[in-house]
């Protein structure tokens, strides 16, 4: 009986050190396989987005395309020069964005102004200039903006310089 027990004591530690091998040979294998952390692997995992990515039917080569403005909460509209709607267009093309959950933050968007982009169709957003945040209509969805490309700036300027005139509805 004793020979029995130390022969089935044998083959359950051959099989449980052979298990460990085993698995141990796998995260090796999956190690080899997962990128280092280097400034460029860390730069690839933070990419942020482009308009095209928020909007995936933008085209900015259309030559009708223009951008409507309204403050909020008044909801006057802005008159904006074509000039500066093509500067803010450009800004607009070239920024890059952060996808925001706002769960996971503390920031408490304050939308100043309502945007509506006229480029291939229709764009329409609403924008809180203190946060640089934005809200697409078209995926309910929040972005951070991490590069704006002066388009903030622009607007803003566009409306202290009076380069604007408010219209009332």
């Amino acid at each position: 009986m004793r020979k029995r027990k130390a022969f089935v004591i044998t083959i359950v530690l051959v099989v449980l050190v052979g298990m460990g091998i085993y698995i141990n040979g796998q995260n090796k294998s999956l190690e080899s396989v997962k990128p280092d952390k280097t400034p460029s692997t860390e730069k690839v995992k933070k990419t942020s987005l482009s308009v095209k990515d928020l909007f995936w039917r933008v085209d900015f080569s259309d030559k009708d395309s223009y951008i409507t403005v309204e403050k909020v909460p008044s909801l006057a509209k802005v008159k904006i020069s074509e000039e500066t709607q093509k500067e803010l267009l450009k800004a607009f093309e070239n920024a890059k964005f952060k996808e925001l959950k706002m769960v996971d933050s503390n920031i408490n968007p304050d939308y100043n102004y309502i945007i509506k982009i006229f480029v291939s169709g229709y764009y329409g957003m609403f924008v809180d200039t203190s946060n640089k945040i934005i809200h697409v209509d078209d995926n309910e969805q929040n972005y951070l903006v991490v590069d704006d490309n002066g388009f903030f700036d622009i607007l803003e300027d566009a409306v202290k310089k009076k380069r604007v005139s408010l219209l009332t509805q």
